[in-house]
């Protein structure tokens, strides 16, 4: 499965990276919300795992953009905070995993084979 990591910070995205490679799944990293979306269209992916707070766009300003051009890809959304809020205003664009950063490996390990073994 491919999938393309969203994520300005490096040792967030490099131990997302590292688990995913391992799983035996593809993986390109992307570290603004422009370059993701730029990203997407180059080269399609099965499986996106976006920041909700990266440096240059917020995911509720990328979430509208994708879901024009990319309405059925399963994305998994990482926040720093915990917001009932934000994560309800998200769920709304299809988000299907919301988790809370420190990143659990393990949770992120299950979610990503769930996501592979419904593709399969």
């Amino acid at each position: 499965m491919n999938i393309l990591i969203a994520e300005d910070e490096f040792a967030t995205a490099d131990a997302i990276q590292r688990l995913v490679d391992h799983m035996g799944h593809a993986t390109r990293w992307a570290c603004s919300g422009p370059e993701a979306l730029i990203s997407l269209e180059k080269t399609p992916c099965e499986l996106m795992i976006l920041s909700a707070q990266l440096r240059d766009a917020d995911i509720t300003y990328l979430l509208p953009s994708l879901r024009r051009h990319h309405p059925d890809l399963p994305v998994v959304a990482l926040t720093s905070r915990n917001s009932l809020s934000l994560e309800q205003q998200i769920r709304k664009w299809g988000v299907i995993y919301y988790l809370i950063k420190p990143l659990n490996t393990e949770e992120l390990g299950s979610i990503v084979s769930h996501v592979s073994n419904k593709q399969a």
